[in-house]
């Protein structure tokens, strides 16, 4: 008699279990229905980004949404959990901002480079750009660590549009842009102006997906739908 009640009690025990694992494992298969992810405004890259992602959350079950912001305020938001990730920005800034999880796939790659008027001399390398005043973006995670080599040089402000604003009226003597975004800034305001790029290039910048870590269960599944349709990406410079 007591063997039969230790076995029910065995099997009971081993049933809860059971039930525990299969709620545990459910838990982790359900994502959410919305995922709301921070761009930074004005950035034609990341509607491209936008329109190659959304339909692989699709296949996820997952509507992908997106609120345009300034680069900063969109990476404290993702970061603190108010945001469900950001959809495009440069490799490594997990490093400064703990509670993002990289997709680990480079989606698209930047040419960057420094801006200056024409009859500015050319400067050859970064090293040159010491003791010259720089217009650099903030929340730009490759700007602000560009940013970091020249801290008394630098002059902050809060769009590409307002970089090259000062670099015309005599400010600064030097913005550092990617060629895709200085390329329609230039045309689209200041057409008229002989602004150049510096060569040689400042560096190439790998741009991938970054989620909050809470929502990081959904990663290795994106890395695959990802994977399969890897080919269709233009997106690489």
């Amino acid at each position: 008699m007591k063997r039969r009640v230790l076995t029910l009690i065995v099997l009971i025990i081993q049933s809860k279990a059971y039930a525990s694992d299969i709620l545990s494992t459910n838990s982790i298969t359900t994502y959410p229905q919305t995922i709301t992810l921070g761009q930074i405004k004005e950035s034609d890259i990341q509607k491209q980004v936008f329109e190659f992602l959304s339909p692989i959350y699709k296949e996820l079950g997952i509507e992908l949404d997106t609120i345009g912001l300034p680069a900063k305020r969109s990476l404290t938001l993702s970061n603190d959990g108010d945001l469900d990730g950001e959809l495009l920005r440069a490799e490594h800034i997990e490093k400064d901002y703990s509670n993002l999880v990289a997709v680990p796939i480079t989606l698209y790659q930047l040419n960057t480079y420094a801006y200056t008027i024409e009859k500015e001399d050319s400067q050859k390398l970064i090293k040159d750009l010491i003791g010259t005043s720089i217009a650099v973006h903030r929340g730009i995670q490759w700007e602000e660590n560009f940013a970091k080599q020249f801290p008394s040089d630098i002059v902050w402000v809060g769009s590409t549009k307002r970089k090259f604003k000062l670099l015309t009226v005599g400010k600064v003597n030097y913005v550092v842009s990617d060629k895709q975004r200085a390329d329609k800034i230039i045309k689209e305001y200041f057409p008229k102006i002989k602004i150049k790029r510096v060569l040689p290039i400042l560096k190439q910048i790998n741009l991938i997906h970054y989620l909050n870590k809470k929502h990081a269960y959904i990663i290795p599944a994106l890395i695959e739908e990802i994977k399969k349709k890897q080919h269709l990406l233009p997106l690489v410079l």
